[in-house]
């Protein structure tokens, strides 16, 4: 497969970051935070080509859509690539609940450097409620985008989706 459908996908969920949702101050890192786990379910899929300069490309398009700094989202994508290009292979469900662990430790690290970078950009402590909300609702919506992601390389739901990854 080559990188033509993730970076596709990946680019049209920028593009409804951008939509303006009506979502409360606390949700605003929710949308971004679920862009940058498709990044990282992309990189984890067997078979995928998606360049990591791919993703920091579209990172890079988030912030400029997102109207925040330049290379913020772009960073947090970069990141997202690399620990998601790093997992071992996908064989069965146990391996997608291994894989949701390490989305879950990579989200924390996210927010993390997140709310680090914006004190320093702000030059003073940030609320962190609105990173950890997003970053919680990241890890929670981890299997319904990797099923969509899934979903997405293959064409069409199977009823035993976790099932040869290949």
């Amino acid at each position: 497969m080559n990188a033509t459908l993730p970076v596709l996908s990946v680019l049209v969920a920028v593009l409804a970051t951008a939509a303006p949702w009506g979502l409360p101050a606390e949700a605003t890192f929710i949308l971004p935070l679920v862009v940058v786990m498709m990044v990282f379910c992309w990189r984890a899929l067997p078979g995928t080509v998606f360049p990591a300069y791919l993703a920091l490309l579209l990172g890079l398009l988030m912030d400029i859509v997102s109207g925040g700094p330049l290379g913020f989202w772009a960073l947090m994508a970069l990141i997202a690539a690399s620990a998601g290009g790093r997992t071992p292979s996908l064989a069965d469900s146990q391996d997608v609940n291994r894989l949701w662990l390490v989305w879950a430790g990579v989200a924390v690290l996210i927010a993390v450097i997140s709310w680090l970078l914006g004190s320093l950009y702000f030059l003073r402590f940030i609320d962190l409620w609105p990173i950890a909300l997003g970053a919680g609702a990241s890890i929670l919506l981890f299997p319904v985008v990797l099923r969509g992601v899934v979903w997405i390389k293959r064409g069409k739901l199977r009823p035993k989706l976790y099932r040869g990854w290949t």
